[in-house]
């Protein structure tokens, strides 16, 4: 499957984050709208459609005045509590990469509570280490977060490059026994091709 991810500033001043990938005759599209202020993410609305012979549909909209959050799923609206620091499952990572660029410590790790179909859901990414991966682009200098799950059946694992202001490179996840694994082919900043220097090599 081809994954395309892309952010960007809209004319409102909010930032639209859009992750989508197709295969055959199915697919799916993911938008997270969200505004940043001094560091800090603010999730607005999020939506998960399924395409082709995937028709699922999933929606969060985030009402900080009110501290909920109305989570659609399964053709029901359910309401949560919204509380500080959460976020959907792709701003998330744009808060960490935010916190990674103005200058937290990676090696502390980084604790994510993630508003996800009727629960929100409590994650922690653990530092696992610098690393350099190889990529269709060449050999990429990286560093990885590791998250567990209580029951031991899943894990993931995301590998970002701090010479690209902490993009996501890399990105695998084990469920039931299964391995799914992406990694970058190409990549763009500010609509400019990225490659490797050989500072990185």
């Amino acid at each position: 499957m081809d994954l395309e991810r892309s952010l960007k500033l809209t004319e409102k001043g909010d930032y639209l984050l859009t992750n989508q990938g197709k295969i055959l005759l199915a697919g799916f599209i993911e938008t997270s709208v969200f505004e940043q202020h001094e560091g800090t993410i603010t999730p607005k609305r999020y939506v998960y459609q399924g395409t082709g012979l995937i028709s699922q549909k999933r929606e969060l909209l985030f009402d900080a005045e009110l501290n909920t959050i109305k989570s659609y799923d399964k053709k029901i609206w359910h309401e949560l509590e919204l509380r500080p620091a959460t976020y959907d499952r792709v701003s998330q990572l744009e808060q960490l990469r935010l916190s990674l660029i103005l200058g937290a410590d990676p090696k502390m790790g980084f604790a994510v509570e993630i508003a996800d179909r009727k629960k929100i859901k409590h994650y922690k990414l653990d530092f696992a280490g610098e690393e350099v991966i190889e990529t269709d682009l060449g050999p990429i200098a990286t560093i990885r977060f590791h998250r567990g799950a209580e029951d031991d059946e899943r894990e993931s694992n995301i590998w970002l490059a701090p010479s690209w202001d902490f993009l996501l490179v890399k990105t695998t996840h084990i469920e039931d026994g299964t391995l799914i694994a992406a990694t970058v082919s190409e990549a763009y900043l500010d609509g400019l091709s990225l490659s490797v220097t050989p500072a990185e090599e």
